[in-house]
């Protein structure tokens, strides 16, 4: 005989134990992955600059302010030497190659996300299909492009941003659109 107070079956607890243990472990790996993406920005070291100046110049740097003066009846010329290891400027849309590829299968889906960044501004290769199929996102950027990777990333708010040195196209970035991917 059963009493009033026990439990129907225990089948619907494991399933509520199951689901938000995998909740724990889909927002542990989201955080630690964004907190791994956040480190890597500004990995890039930066070449070292020099500027040649005319006579009575002044130039501000990241690091310091330079003062040249030249009084003599000659002409004189100063060069400055600057080593920053700050990320470069972001460069505007019109100035980055982007490529849209379609790893999800459902047709026209990189065609429509390539029509919106070209309305934007950005250039544009044709976009392509991409084997094998990915459940994740990506964007793909080459060195020097960290800046405007993560800047693009915010149209595929799903994607993994990662550099990629083997990008065997004229694009800086390159998008991978994968089933995590929603119009």
């Amino acid at each position: 005989m059963r009493g009033r107070h026990v439990a129907r079956g225990s089948s619907r607890f494991l399933r509520d134990l199951g689901v938000m243990l995998l909740g724990i472990v889909v927002v542990g790996v989201l955080v630690f992955g964004g907190m791994w993406a956040l480190a890597r920005i500004g990995d890039e070291p930066q070449a070292a600059s020099s500027t040649t100046l005319p006579p009575s110049s002044t130039v501000v740097s990241p690091t310091s302010t330079t003062t040249t003066t030249t009084t003599t009846t000659t002409t004189t010329t100063t060069t400055l030497a600057t080593t920053t290891t700050t990320r470069d400027v972001v460069r505007s849309p019109s100035e980055i190659t982007v490529l849209v590829l379609n790893a999800v299968g459902t047709p026209g889906v990189a065609g429509r996300l390539t029509e919106r960044l070209a309305e934007v501004g950005y250039q544009t290769l044709e976009p392509a299909n991409y084997q094998p199929r990915l459940d994740q996102s990506r964007v793909w950027y080459r060195q020097g492009f960290g800046a405007e990777a993560f800047e693009i990333a915010a149209w595929v708010p799903d994607a993994l941003v990662e550099l990629n040195e083997d990008i065997e196209t004229d694009a800086e970035i390159v998008i991978v659109l994968g089933a995590s991917y929603q119009e």
